[in-house]
């Protein structure tokens, strides 16, 4: 999922080793899996999967300040706690294939100069990128954010990242053969989705029609393939909505009962949205309600990540006995 667009709909609006087996509960699709924690009673969220379901990366409390934040990379369902630069807010974005991950974190602290920047995993070690922010990376490491504002790529070994467009905006995810970039530009009720190919080559996306009136804004946070998957804005919702593309036929669909959760779509265009409390899966056959771990407690549920072939999700789950939330992965028969 994409942390910065979920808090930009809102203002625009307004145990080690592998996973640790939980019998799932008879209401709801998919089986669900606790992760395994990086170390007891860590508190840890899941924000992002590669394609293949191997790694995971999330973030967790360090040991002092609790905003100052660890990443968690769960290869092959073990964890590793790994320390982040920055001061506060370190937060992942995306992992690829080969297990890089990037994000962003927060420079400075109260009461003097604060600045946002980019920081990349990759051979056991974390440094900071030039651009201001990370949201999503290719198999080749090409990363794709923010800086200074505007929707950017950073290639590896570049002093400078590329612009991908003069106004205001963000790239919010690469294709893992980075042909593909999604994001939005502008600001308010002129936000736009747009999608850019490597070249810089970019189009603009159409905005849903809901109720039978154009949507007020839109931006696109995910790809895989042909789709695309976002959120819209209406005159009549005080919330925003979730939005799924085909870059191929052109075809725009919005989910208006539904809630953003998560922001991800599969191979076959089943999104990851919200219910009530419960995390759902749209655009298949047959909408899937995940199964929750626990139905005592009013957090909700969110899938942050699905696989190209939609069987495995990987997410948070309410947990009234893990400080509300656990790390889980779902698995889903075909």
């Amino acid at each position: 999922m994409r942390r910065a667009l979920w808090d930009l709909v809102a203002v625009v609006v307004t145990a080690v080793g592998g996973l640790a087996a939980y019998t799932a509960r008879e209401t709801g699709d998919c089986a669900v899996e606790r992760l395994a924690l990086p170390s007891p009673g860590a508190y840890s969220l899941v924000f992002a999967m590669d394609p293949s379901g191997r790694h995971i990366v999330g973030r967790t409390r360090g040991g002092g300040d609790p905003s100052d934040l660890d990443l968690v990379v769960w290869t092959d369902g073990r964890p590793r706690r790994v320390d982040l630069p920055g001061d506060s807010y370190q937060i992942p974005e995306d992992v690829n294939a080969a297990g890089i991950a990037v994000g962003t974190a927060t420079f400075g602290t109260l009461g003097g100069p604060m600045e946002h920047r980019a920081w990349q995993y990759r051979d056991g070690a974390a440094t900071t990128l030039p651009l201001t922010e990370a949201f999503g990376v290719s198999d080749d490491g090409v990363v794709v954010g923010t800086h200074d504002r505007r929707p950017a790529l950073w290639r590896p070994g570049a002093a400078a990242p590329t612009p991908l467009a003069t106004s205001t905006g963000d790239a919010y995810d690469i294709t893992p053969d980075g042909r593909t970039i999604v994001g939005m530009t502008g600001t308010g009720s002129s936000l736009r989705p747009y999608v850019w190919s490597a070249d810089g080559t970019a189009r603009e996306l159409p905005l849903p029609t809901i109720d039978g009136r154009p949507a007020l804004g839109a931006g696109a946070s995910s790809v895989t393939g042909d789709w695309v998957t976002g959120f819209a804005t209406t005159w009549q919702s005080d919330r925003g909505l979730p939005v799924r593309w085909n870059l191929r036929t052109g075809e725009v669909t919005a989910f208006p009962r539904y809630d953003l959760g998560g922001a991800a779509v599969s191979d076959g265009g089943v999104l990851s949205a919200r219910e009530d409390r419960h995390a759902v899966l749209l655009g298949g056959a047959r909408t899937l309600t995940l199964r929750r771990l626990d139905d005592g407690t009013a957090a909700p549920d969110t899938a942050e990540a699905i696989s190209p072939d939609g069987r495995r999700i990987a997410g948070n789950a309410a947990s009234a006995g893990a400080g509300g939330t656990a790390p889980v992965l779902w698995r889903c028969a075909a």
